[in-house]
C-alpha cells in the first residue's frame, strides 16, 4: 500500500494525466516479417524500388541482395537492398501510421540542410510507399559510434563523442517545429515507468524501500523542472548505436521519434546509454568517463540552457533502467546483478546532483 500511494504523488504533482498510451499492444513480428518477405522477391524490387531510385538494372534486378536486417517486435521493420559497394539502401516497414510523419521528418530534416553537402547529415529519403507503409533510405557513410565497445580500431569513443554533441546541438538550433511538442509525462517516460515500476515491486519486493527513496529523490527533481522551458526539434532516441562516424561526416539515423521537446532530453539519453553500455560490458570507465566529459562540455557550451533539466532526465531515464532491470530478474553483458544494481543508484545520485 506504501508504494501505490508513492507512485500516485509521484505521477501526478504538476504533472497533467496524459492521454490513453498510444502503443501499449504487443506488435506480431511474425506477421510483420511475412509481409516483408514479399519486398525481397526480385518483382517487388524492380517494379517498386528501383524506380524510386532511378537506377538502370538489367532483367528482374538480380544483381541486388536483399534481406531483414531488424525486427525487434516495435512494430517496425528495417530491409537492406543491396545494389553494389555505391548504390545500398534501407527500407523501413511501418505497422502503423507512424511511416508518413517519419518521411515527412526525415525530408523535412534533408531539405534543412542535414544532407550530402553538410558534415552533418540524416539519411536521404528516396520516396515512401504509401500502399506498403514503406519508407526508403540511402545508406549513410561511417561507422557506427558504438563499435567503439567492440574494439573497431577506426571509431575513436571520445572523439566521437564529442561530434555527436555537435551533431545534436546543431539540430536542436535548427527551425523545425514538426508535429505536436512533448509534455512531461511523456518525455519523462512517466508512464511506462509506473508500470515497470509496479512490475519490479512484484518481482523483487524486497527492493521495495530502495525503490522508493530513488523514487521520491527523482519526484523532488521533477517538482524543480523549470517553467516554462525552450523547447526544441529533438531525436527522442539519441544513443551511439544511431550515429555514424566517418572522415566526411557525422550521419544520425532512426528518425521515428523526432518531435519537440526539452533539449536535456537527447543529452540525457546519450549519456545514459553510453555509461551503461560501457559499465555493462566491462568497457574501460576511465575512458567512458572521458566521452561522457567531451560529450557535455561539448554540448552544453552549445546548448547551455539544457543544463537546468539534464540532470532530471539523465536520472529519470537510468532509474527506468534500474526497473527494467528488477522486472526482467537476471543482468546482460558481463556484469551481475549484484554489480549492476550500486551502479545503477550512484548513477542516479551523480545525475540528481548534476546542475542542482
Amino acid at each position: 500500500m506504501g508504494a501505490t500511494g508513492q507512485t500516485t504523488s509521484f505521477l501526478t504533482r504538476r504533472l497533467a494525466l496524459p492521454p490513453a498510451p498510444l502503443a501499449t499492444a504487443s506488435f506480431d513480428r511474425e506477421g510483420l516479417a511475412r509481409k516483408a518477405a514479399d519486398f525481397t522477391t526480385p518483382e517487388f524490387i524492380g517494379t517498386q524500388i528501383v524506380p524510386l531510385i532511378r537506377m538502370e538494372r538489367n532483367g528482374h534486378c538480380t544483381n541486388c541482395r536483399s534481406n531483414v536486417v531488424q525486427n525487434t517486435g516495435t512494430g517496425r521493420l528495417t530491409l537492406r537492398y543491396d545494389f553494389g559497394p555505391e548504390d545500398v539502401f534501407f527500407a523501413k516497414l511501418y505497422s502503423d501510421d507512424l511511416g508518413p510523419h517519419c518521411h515527412e521528418i526525415n525530408r523535412a530534416l534533408w531539405e534543412s540542410g542535414f544532407n550530402a553537402s553538410a558534415y552533418y547529415r540524416v539519411p536521404q529519403p528516396i520516396g515512401f510507399l504509401t500502399d506498403h507503409n514503406l519508407l526508403l533510405m540511402r545508406c549513410v557513410p561511417g561507422i557506427a559510434l558504438g563499435a567503439a565497445f567492440d574494439g573497431h580500431a577506426a571509431v575513436d569513443l571520445v572523439a566521437g563523442s564529442r561530434e555527436a554533441a555537435k551533431w545534436l546541438a546543431a539540430m536542436h538550433r535548427s527551425s523545425l517545429t514538426t508535429g505536436s511538442p512533448d509534455s512531461d509525462w511523456e518525455s519523462l517516460k512517466l508512464f511506462r515507468m509506473a508500470t515497470r515500476l509496479i512490475k519490479a515491486v512484484a518481482v523483487r519486493p524486497e527492493k521495495l524501500d530502495a525503490i522508493r527513496e530513488l523514487m521520491n529523490m527523482l519526484e523532488k527533481r521533477i517538482a524543480k523542472l523549470p517553467e516554462p522551458r525552450r523547447f526544441v526539434f529533438t531525436h527522442g532516441r539519441y544513443h551511439h548505436d544511431h550515429i555514424f562516424v566517418s572522415a566526411d561526416a557525422i550521419a544520425v539515423i532512426d528518425l521515428d521519434r523526432c518531435r519537440l521537446s526539452d533539449p536535456a532530453k537527447d543529452a540525457a539519453e546519450f549519456v545514459r546509454v553510453l555509461r551503461l553500455t560501457a559499465f555493462k560490458e566491462g568497457f574501460d570507465m576511465g575512458r567512458a568517463e572521458n566521452a561522457t566529459a567531451a560529450f557535455l562540455s561539448t554540448y552544453l557550451a552549445e546548448i547551455p540552457e539544457a543544463a537546468a533539466s539534464l540532470g532530471c532526465y539523465w536520472a529519470a531515464f537510468v532509474f527506468h533502467s534500474f526497473l527494467g532491470g528488477l522486472k526482467q530478474g537476471r543482468a546482460k553483458g558481463t556484469r551481475s546483478w549484484e554489480e549492476l544494481m550500486p551502479f545503477y543508484v550512484s548513477e542516479i545520485s551523480r545525475a540528481l546532483d548534476f546542475s542542482r
